[in-house]
């Protein structure tokens, strides 16, 4: 596999290339990288960027607003939020959503975080009453090639996102949820670390040493 890190952290950049790459890509050598994003609402496919986005704060707050090509819900991002994308031709996994997210699962895990799979596309930490969403994850298959890509919260900032995010308060009484905080926590509740030393840690436990520039020359 060819692991990279994306040094970039400008959305739209960093979308855009994720696209480049996924388009571009042939051989059967599976691809993997981690990136960050400066201050983003990073919207579905589908969505209807009104309904999902507090227009007047994101341009007030410098909160830029880009649109991927997979699908799933609005995120917020800024730098206590790590990224990953996975390419690989695994076409015949398309929605086992675990099977691409066990090796995050799995160095969470390692650094004592009881992080599981939970949902269909999430990854979770239970707080000994309920499931806390960490990590959602989204998937696209392309000429034979599987992209997957996921986010791991580890010190996001709660209160932005929740400003920033306008989901519609029926989905989420339909799940039982009050609030998007009571849904979501941040990885460094459970791992006192810095945000620029977990950054450090999940490149170097998946050997992310080149920067993806070197990939795209």
């Amino acid at each position: 596999m060819n692991v990279f890190r994306n040094n970039s952290t400008d959305a739209a950049y960093n979308i855009g290339l994720e696209e480049k790459i996924f388009e571009e890509f042939c051989g059967d050598e599976e691809f993997f990288m981690l990136w960050r994003n400066a201050n983003a609402v990073i919207v579905g496919s589908n969505q209807v960027i009104e309904n999902e986005v507090d227009l007047e704060y994101a341009k007030h707050h410098g909160i830029s607003i880009v649109r991927r090509k997979t699908g799933g819900g609005a995120v917020y991002h800024d730098l206590g939020n790590v990224n990953y994308t996975y390419i690989s031709k695994n076409v015949s996994e398309f929605g086992n959503f675990l099977v691409f997210a066990q090796p995050v699962i799995d160095f969470l895990q390692s650094r004592g975080v009881d992080a599981r799979h939970i949902g269909k596309n999430d990854i979770g930490i239970n707080d000994g009453t309920t499931d806390r969403k960490i990590s959602g994850t989204a998937q696209r298959v392309k000429d034979g090639y599987i992209l997957h890509h996921g986010t791991l919260m580890f010190d996001v900032d709660i209160t932005v996102l929740e400003k920033v995010l306008t989901p519609d308060p029926a989905k989420l009484t339909s799940k039982g949820i009050k609030s998007v905080r009571s849904r979501v926590c941040n990885i460094s509740e459970y791992l006192p670390i810095s945000r620029d030393e977990f950054w450090e840690e999940i490149c170097r436990h998946f050997n992310a040493e080149r920067d993806v520039s070197e990939y795209i020359q």
